[in-house]
C-alpha cells in the first residue's frame, strides 16, 4: 500500500508542469543540489556543536546561550534544506518517492525530529541547574548521541541515494 502510494506520488508529481520547466534545465538539478548540500550542512554542522555541547564537551560555556544562538541559524538551514528537498522532487519525480534509502532518510529525520522534541519539552526544563560547569544529565547525553547517530544516518542515507541500486532506473527517458 505504501508503495503504491508512493507511485502515484511519482505520477502526479511527473504531470506536473514545474517538473517539465526543471527536469528540462541542465542546471536544475545541480543547483537544487548546490542549495541543498548547503543548507543541510550548515544545520548538520550546528546540530553536531549543539549535541557535542549537551555530551558535556565545553562546559565552560552555557547551554542555554549556544542552543540561543544556534538554534535559530540552524532551524532556518532546515527550513532551507527542506524547500530544496521538496524541488528535487520536481525534478526526479520518478526517483526519491520509491526509493528505499529516501524512504529510510524520511524515517530517520522523523526520529530525529521526535527526539529533539522529546529533548526540548522534557529533559532541558531543568537546563539551569546544569547550564555551566558541570555534567549535563544522563538522560540528556543519551539524546544527544541518539541525535548524533540519527542526523549521521541522515546524511549518509542522503549520499548513499544516489548509488543504491534503483537510481536512476526509474527515469522515463530510459525505457527500462
Amino acid at each position: 500500500m505504501f508503495n503504491e502510494m508512493m507511485r502515484n506520488l511519482s505520477a502526479f508529481l511527473a504531470e506536473n508542469p514545474l517538473t517539465a520547466l526543471l527536469s528540462l534545465s541542465y542546471y536544475s538539478f545541480p543547483a537544487v543540489e548546490v542549495v541543498h548540500v548547503v543548507t543541510y550542512g550548515t544545520f548538520f554542522g550546528g546540530m553536531m556543536m549543539l549535541d557535542f555541547r549537551l555530551l558535556g564537551f565545553g562546559r565552560f560555556i552555557s547551554s542555554q546561550q549556544t542552543m540561543r544562538h544556534i538554534l535559530r541559524i540552524a532551524l532556518c538551514a532546515f527550513a532551507l534544506a527542506i524547500f530544496s528537498g521538496v524541488i528535487f522532487f520536481f525534478v526526479t519525480p520518478w526517483e526519491y518517492p520509491v526509493n528505499p534509502i529516501f524512504q529510510f532518510k524520511m524515517m530517520l529525520i522523523l526520529l530525529a525530529g521526535l527526539n529533539a522534541l522529546w529533548m526540548h519539552k522534557y529533559l532541558l526544563a531543568d537546563i539551569d541547574q546544569w547550564d555551566m560547569n558541570v555534567l549535563p544529565p544522563r538522560q540528556v547525553r543519551i539524546s544527544a548521541l541518539i541525535s548524533i547517530f540519527l542526523w549521521v544516518g541522515v546524511v549518509a542515507c542522503g549520499r548513499l541515494i544516489a548509488y543504491s541500486s534503483s537510481y536512476g532506473l526509474n527515469y522515463p527517458g530510459l525505457n527500462f
